[in-house]
C-alpha cells in the first residue's frame, strides 16, 4: 500500500547562518532515511520543493478564477517536500514518517488513493 508523507515545516529555520547549519543537518538525516528505506527494501519516491515564495495558486470561487502569489494554505508551514513510500500498512507508514527530520513542523501520513480505485 503506498503513503505518502508530506513535509510540512516552518521555513524560517533556515533562515541565517544558523539556519543554513541547521538545513546542513536536516539534508543529511534525509540522505540516511533515504539509504535506510533502500536497505529496508522499501519502494519509495520524493522530491524536496522550493520555498513557498516560488508558489502559484489557482482558486475558484463561485465560477470565477483567481490567481495567487504563494502556497496553496494560510499557515505558517509550508509543504517543503514528500515521500511516496510502499508499505504493507499504515502503521509501517507512521514508523517510516517519525525518521524524517522536521525542525519544526509536522508530516501529514496519507494513504495514495490510485486513479480508477473504488474506494
Amino acid at each position: 500500500m503506498q503513503f505518502m508523507l508530506m513535509i510540512n515545516e516552518d521555513e524560517s529555520v533556515y533562515d541565517g547562518a544558523e539556519g543554513a547549519a541547521l538545513l546542513e543537518q536536516v539534508l543529511a538525516g534525509h540522505m540516511k532515511l533515504a539509504e535506510d528505506l533502500v536497505a529496508a527494501g522499501v519502494p519509495f519516491s520524493g522530491e524536496r520543493l522550493k520555498p513557498a515564495a516560488t508558489a502559484t495558486t489557482i482558486r475558484w470561487k463561485d465560477g470565477a478564477e483567481s490567481l495567487h502569489d504563494g502556497p496553496f494554505a494560510e499557515t505558517h508551514e509550508e509543504l517543503g517536500g514528500f515521500y511516496i513510500i510502499d508499505v504493507p500498512g499504515l502503521d509501517e507508514a507512521l514508523a517510516w514518517a517519525r525518521r524524517i527530520p522536521v525542525p519544526k513542523g509536522g508530516i501529514e501520513v496519507r494513504p495514495v488513493w490510485p486513479m480508477g480505485a473504488e474506494g
